[in-house]
């Protein structure tokens, strides 16, 4: 059985992009690791698209992304 937080993504991305995140209204929060250096999006993954392909269909400048990430990810 699939869970649904394992269709999750976490986008991390500088925060010049906040205009654009706030605009297109995605729910955001300043990354617990970084503060307000880096801002934190949970999205919904797309496992057939690339990274870049995943960011830019959502409408986000990938060159303003620090990284995609699988959502509650432990190393």
């Amino acid at each position: 059985m699939s869970n649904y937080s394992e269709h999750l993504v976490v986008v991390h991305c500088n925060p010049s992009m906040l205009p654009t995140i706030e605009k297109l209204g995605y729910n955001w929060s300043y990354s617990p690791k970084f503060g307000s250096d880096e801002v934190d999006l949970i999205l919904m993954d797309d496992a057939q698209l690339e990274d870049e392909e995943l960011c830019t269909s959502y409408g986000l400048d990938y060159d303003l992304v620090h990284c995609v990430e699988a959502h509650n990810f432990t190393p």
